[in-house]
């Protein structure tokens, strides 16, 4: 019996991971996620995978398995739901995430299904067993997944942590059981450039608290809303400064109160306080946690430092903390919050910070732990991918193959190969939830690079009407002459081709031969279109 893995998403990028278990009888999906779009100028959002493939194996589909409930984990369950009713399983903190998130959509899974650690999922001939690790965000899984054959380990994003604030040590016990006995395993590469000795979460509690302690003024603090260790420390930190603290941002308050119903929160009596009653407290007396830390535009923090907040301003002397880390291609978004802070003479602290992701001491332990058969770099760039792979070139125990999306590796007894499958991306507008494809969306580029060119003719009259761009006069004449030019040579010509999309050609020829621009063009003819020609 073959066994095979397919990716959809999450490999060569961070961000919308989405990958297949396979056997001829059942299939599989673990996690299906988003990844954030970074030219807001096009009016897009985020990208998620294209599920095309899994049409093709429909029938097969047994549930989607979720190993925790970060966005680009889960930011595309409610449009895969949309396309396939199937079951969730995830962990109860991710379930009730998800929940909040498919709330206004209509699209839900056939059933939810929460599990915890050492849970057995059976899904026909294929087992998962959930094994609980650490990372940012409660209730993070790696999976066991064994077929009649085989067992492969699917490393969700994991940090190592012995004494996490919240949830369980990272199971090195169970990790070092799995010795010998794994197929392939595929492991989260985020940090593998990172040699640093791995920190735990406790160790950020004094520098918190000092600079907290010290401000002169407010103090804002922005880290990930789902970061719920990180906002323990933080309410711990501002009781202990014996300061109070509002919550801003919807997602704040969203997470903190699953979080409390969870059991994970605990917050001291009055130390929250309203918006409404700041004006009852000196500046230095209040610390405001707030979303923001990726330079989200309509984030609060972004918000603030726009001053387009009526009762929150930035004065000098406050001190904002980012209490995170960048993700790539975000820097120009923080950067201009950041400059917008420092417009209002407050000041910046960076860096309060561990990552949620193994550092290459730990991931390298981990596989010698194993020690699988094969490695397989997930979650990550080409660059980490390829790291990871270098790294191992001389452990004689472990084969390191790097793919990418698009790819599906089918395993024999001994080896394996390697085939593509349909792949792609879809570009969501959150706005109205509007789905473009790679042809709309290069249109979308088209538009915001080089224009628009709007031609209307009838009876030999050539209206041009632009979009993005200026003609000058000049180039209005040469263009309106052109015009005139190809349309004798195809009322001339006995080609049977549709006169707009040669027009619409020539036009786009035109321009990018006088100006090295190609504007989506529009023609609009009316009867009688050659006049006196």
């Amino acid at each position: 019996m073959t066994f095979s893995v397919s990716f959809l998403g999450g490999l060569g990028e961070i961000g919308a991971n989405c990958t297949i278990y396979e056997t001829s009888n059942s299939a599989i999906i673990v996690d299906a996620g988003l990844k954030f779009f970074q030219h807001d100028y096009l009016g897009l959002d985020y990208t998620i995978p294209d599920f095309s493939y899994l049409e093709s194996i429909r029938d097969k589909l047994k549930a989607v398995v979720i190993t925790h409930g970060h966005e680009d984990h889960i930011g595309a369950l409610p449009l895969l739901f949309k396309k396939f009713q199937i079951p969730l399983y995830a962990g109860n903190y991710s379930t009730r995430l998800i929940k909040h998130k498919i709330a206004e959509s209509k699209y839900r899974p056939k059933s939810f299904n929460i599990f915890e650690d050492g849970d057995i999922l059976t899904f026909d001939d294929i087992t998962i067993e959930a094994i609980e690790i650490t990372h940012s965000i409660p209730d993070s899984y790696f999976f066991l997944i064994k077929n009649k054959n085989d067992r492969f380990l699917h490393c969700g994003d994991f940090r190592v942590e012995n004494s996490p604030i919240i949830g369980k040590s990272f199971p090195w016990n169970k990790i070092s059981s799995l010795r010998n006995q794994i197929k392939a395993v595929f492991v989260d590469t985020t940090n593998i450039y990172d040699e640093h000795i791995s920190k735990e979460e406790t160790t950020l509690y004094d520098e918190l608290l000092e600079s907290i302690k010290q401000a002169p003024g407010k103090v804002f603090i922005t880290t990930f809303s789902t970061n719920i260790s990180r906002i323990k420390l933080i309410i711990d930190a501002v009781n202990e400064a014996g300061k109070k603290l509002v919550i801003d941002g919807n997602a704040f308050n969203k997470n903190i109160n699953i979080a409390r119903d969870l059991s994970y929160l605990s917050i001291p009596e009055n130390l929250i306080i309203p918006i409404e009653h700041i004006d009852r407290y000196e500046d230095d007396e209040l610390c405001f946690l707030t979303t923001g830390c990726q330079g989200e535009s309509n984030s609060s923090l972004s918000k603030i430092a726009a001053r387009e907040k009526k009762k929150i301003k930035i004065k000098s002397g406050d001190l904002v903390i980012f209490s995170s880390k960048t993700i790539p291609g975000n820097e120009k978004n923080v950067n201009k919050i950041k400059n917008a802070i420092y417009l209002q003479d407050g000041f910046i602290k960076d860096n309060i910070h561990i990552s949620g992701h193994a550092v290459q001491q730990d991931i390298l332990r981990l596989i010698d732990e194993i020690k699988p058969q094969f490695t397989i770099p997930i979650h990550g760039e080409v660059f980490n991918q390829k790291t990871l792979e270098r790294l191992l070139k001389d452990y004689d125990y472990t084969e390191t193959v790097s793919l990418l999306n698009g790819n599906k590796i089918i395993f024999t007894s001994d080896t394996y190969t390697i085939k593509d499958i349909p792949n792609g991306v879809i570009y969501i507008d959150q706005r109205n939830m509007q789905e473009y494809d790679e042809e709309l969306f290069r249109e979308k580029k088209y538009i915001a690079r080089d224009g628009v060119v709007i031609i209307h003719i009838k009876n030999n009259n050539i209206i041009i009407d632009t979009l993005g761009f200026k003609n000058t006069p000049e180039l209005d004449i040469k263009l309106k002459r052109y015009i005139n030019e190809q349309m004798t040579i195809t009322k001339n010509d006995t080609i049977d081709l549709d006169i707009r999309d040669l027009l619409e050609l020539s036009v786009r020829k035109f321009y990018k031969k006088i100006w090295d621009r190609k504007p989506i063009v529009k023609i609009y003819l009316e009867e009688n279109i050659y006049g006196n020609i």
